[in-house]
């Protein structure tokens, strides 16, 4: 168990082989070795050994909870419809099952850097496209950026002529004028090593609006020097204006997400690299006047030393995703790792202050949103491929009542509704009017559309394959979803989705009479 903790899934199948050679009715074993088969994508393994384990013990919890997906995943590898490393089979003018259902999603064009001689009008070649990140409408809805991680670059599309229309390099040299924080931030130090810290080349991840739309914002993933990153990273200002970086702001080790408050006075940061959550002081309206402010641990920080190896695993509790309360007093971090939610209140009266964490919601959660309408905080989960459900209010009142403390939802009594939708639940987005997420599933390629109030499936579409990021027009009618690919294969590539939903036209006919009536 040690060794699977460390990921070392081999060597731990190794040592549960031998137990079991020695007693082959440990049931323990035989549920441990399961989850290890799971790790790898071995389902039939998964399967025969749980249900072993199950004859042994017919009552055995875990087992029935998870059990039919291991089945479902073992089905679906039989009949081919897990992508392999290459590019799943799909075309424009696709349309997601069910056809009737109250979300139709339609796939109409395409940005991708593999086919240099695209058949299809609408199919683009864009050799920029290299490990498409994430993707982020501009707040009118005029602009689509895309992070363009591997090629160091944000691209910039028009949604309407579905064209690429500026890019943003985030390439810094000795002569480069825009300002870049000349210290690092928060208790980060530079390398001695590095004599040059502010000469790199930064792989933007996320990105985030500020101010009314105005301000951009891309943390880099580590700077290009930084090979283990285990250094401070940085964060990007881009003015929408005119799409220029007016600054670069130091940041913790591999940053990751990025989230403003609804009040405009923070914007957070997740570092991946070490546990922590780096606050920024946003509340001026320039960005010369932008500061660092606290810096929040989510368990015990992780020191440089403990940086090394495969970043994208050794990553202690792997901190990701962000999410402000609505009154922005609380912040909720998911913890891909080890996994739970926790919950900073930044209200306390000695500074922001950890009011502990809930266990139990999703097993490892990745990805946050809390609806305006009912406060409902929404997760998916990359290991199980399950969306979450829970009242984020009743989160922030039971841990109010236990400082500090680590509890599991069922037992105080948070309600967690769930949802299966397919291994590698990785980005969510809510619709404007909040009654559907869309979710993007990364190892069975799909894009797919949930009821949030009966947190039921509506829609599903394969998508190219290895989906990430995934982003929603303010209106509604548009869905970008990237394809970043996996150990160099697949992906690279970007999906232009049109979003209908049941009534739309009625909708619309009632609101063209009433603007008719008002003369507009």
């Amino acid at each position: 168990m040690d060794a699977q903790r460390e990921l070392e899934t081999e060597e731990a199948l190794t040592r549960y082989r031998k137990c079991l050679a020695l007693e082959p009715e440990c049931v323990d074993c035989l549920y441990e070795a399961g989850w290890s088969y799971w790790q790898k994508g071995e389902w039939e393994e998964v399967v025969k050994s749980w249900e072993a384990a199950l004859r042994l013990d017919p009552k055995h919890p875990e087992i029935k909870q998870y059990l039919p997906t291991a089945k479902e995943n073992s089905a679906l590898v039989r009949a081919n419809k897990i992508p392999n490393a290459f590019h799943n089979k799909i075309a424009l003018g696709d349309e997601s099952k069910p056809k009737d259902g109250p979300v139709t999603i339609v796939f109409v064009s395409r940005q991708q850097s593999y086919n240099s001689k695209p058949v299809h009008p609408l199919d683009h070649y864009d050799p920029e496209i290299h490990s498409p990140k994430s993707v982020h409408f501009s707040q009118d809805g005029k602009k689509v950026y895309v992070n363009s991680l591997e090629s160091g670059t944000t691209l910039v599309y028009d949604p309407l002529g579905l064209k690429r229309i500026g890019s943003i390099v985030h390439k810094f040299t000795s002569r480069t004028r825009i300002p870049l924080d000349p210290e690092p931030n928060f208790d980060y130090r530079w390398d001695s090593k590095i004599k040059s810290p502010n000469v790199f080349t930064g792989k933007p991840v996320e990105l985030a609006l500020t101010h009314g739309g105005r301000y951009l914002w891309a943390p880099y993933y580590r700077r290009s020097y930084d090979t283990n990153g285990s250094m401070p990273s940085a964060i990007a200002i881009i003015d929408t204006r005119n799409d220029r970086i007016v600054r670069v702001m130091a940041t913790g080790p591999i940053s990751k997400y990025v989230k403003p408050s609804p009040d405009g006075k923070w914007l957070a940061i997740s570092h991946w690299g070490d546990n922590t959550v780096g606050l920024i002081d946003i509340s001026r309206k320039d960005p010369a006047q932008f500061k660092s402010g606290p810096l929040l641990t989510v368990g015990e920080r992780m020191s440089a030393k403990a940086m090394i190896g495969d970043r994208d695993r050794n990553c202690g509790l792997c901190v990701r995703g962000l999410v402000f309360s609505k009154d922005s007093r609380y912040l909720f971090v998911s913890r891909m790792r080890d996994g739970g939610v926790s919950v900073f209140d930044l209200a306390g009266k000695s500074g922001p202050l950890l009011m502990g964490t809930v266990f139990g919601m999703v097993s490892g959660p990745r990805d946050l949103e809390i609806t305006n309408l009912d406060q409902s905080l929404m997760m998916s989960c990359n290991s199980s491929g399950y969306i979450g459900k829970a009242d984020s209010r009743s989160i922030i009142e039971r841990l109010g009542k236990s400082p500090g403390a680590s509890i599991q939802a069922d037992d105080a009594g948070i309600n967690v509704k769930k949802v299966f939708v397919g291994l590698g639940a990785r980005s969510i987005r809510l619709s404007p009017d909040e009654k559907h997420l869309f979710v993007s599933v990364n190892q069975t390629g799909e894009l797919v559309a949930i009821d949030v109030d009966a947190m039921k499936i509506e829609a599903r579409i394969t998508v190219d394959s290895f989906p990430v990021g995934l982003d929603i027009s303010p209106d509604g009618s548009q869905l970008w979803v990237t394809s970043q690919g996996r150990d160099a294969k697949g992906g690279n590539s970007v999906g232009i989705f049109q979003v209908r939903y049941r009534g739309e036209e009625a909708i619309l006919k009632r609101t063209g009479s009433a603007n008719a009536a008002a003369g507009e």
